[in-house]
């Protein structure tokens, strides 16, 4: 019996090997090496939706109060080496001065160039497939509120839910804490202006030996703009870590929602400026939970 199991033991192990075969020689592994030691982890390494860098979750409800809403959104890149089709699902529970917000990386199609796939020291030979990812939570208290100003405190997290191997998401839960200040200015020709901006602290975990963790500050800027039932928005965020390897991201944000008797309707478009290499739309409906 016990010859059997070596015997299988053995095969196994060989069949594993000689799946990775192409892998090993384009990344010169050493045979004794955690493949995961090959890996970079960070933002410029991994998927759009592996490290969020995360903003206060306020809802844009334009006259109306806030309050608790479902929403479904998709993004499809623009970037033809590194395509993929995403779908994730949000619960946002308002309840005054505290809110809860949970963000489901439901599904992500992706197919991407062979180039890409080495350059991420991706182990999926086809680099095509469909992964499910993380489970993002964000938990925020408003710490003061005055006129038409107010101050809130973050805290956000995110699961280990998404796979490695295929370089698209960390496999390594994180965590950030963050302030946030909102301010709404008088109308300038019947649109209302409102000023947000992020500013804190992130952690994620990576599965390097020598630095098991990233971390640095996170600072974000919004700007949006609201007519009657129609808003236009712009936010810039930012990610400044430790490695300097790929973990300085900058990106734009800019959305158009749109506001119904149920809900919203939302079209937006982000780009990466700097260590961020993507460029995607995104299309959301929301509908209010009364």
């Amino acid at each position: 019996m016990r010859r059997v199991l070596l015997i299988a033991l053995m095969l196994f192990s060989f069949s594993a090997k000689a799946q990775f075969d192409w892998w090993n020689q384009i990344h010169n592994w050493d045979g004794a090496t955690p493949w995961t030691q090959y890996m970079k982890y960070s933002h410029a390494y991994l998927g759009p939706n592996a490290i969020p860098i995360p903003t206060l979750q306020r809802p844009i409800t334009g006259q109306r109060p806030a309050m608790s809403y479902f929403k479904s959104s998709s993004q499809m890149s623009l970037i033809k080496d590194d395509s993929f089709l995403s779908l994730h699902n949000e619960l946002h529970w308002d309840r005054g001065h505290t809110q809860i917000h949970i963000t489901h990386q439901s599904i992500e199609y992706y197919n991407t160039s062979t180039e890409l796939r080495d350059y991420r020291i991706s182990r999926d030979e086809d680099s095509e497939g469909v992964l499910a990812g993380d489970v993002v939570i964000d938990i925020s208290t408003r710490l003061w509120e005055r006129d038409h100003e107010a101050i809130w405190f973050t805290f956000h997290t995110k699961t280990a839910a998404g796979p490695l191997p295929q370089g698209r998401f960390t496999d390594a839960p994180g965590y950030a804490f963050f302030f946030s200040h909102q301010k709404n200015f008088s109308s300038i020709r019947s649109w209302v202006p409102t000023l947000t901006t992020d500013l804190g602290f992130q952690v994620y975990q990576t599965h390097r030996v020598d630095y098991p963790q990233n971390d640095g500050f996170l600072g974000n800027l919004g700007l949006q703009l609201q007519k009657d039932e129609t808003i236009f928005s712009a936010r810039v965020r930012t990610f400044t870590g430790y490695f300097l390897d790929g973990d300085w991201p900058r990106l734009l944000e800019l959305q158009w929602n749109n506001n119904l008797s149920f809900g919203q309707t939302q079209l937006g478009w982000t780009r990466g400026l700097n260590d961020y290499p993507f460029s995607f739309l995104t299309v959301g409906l929301v509908c209010w939970l009364h």
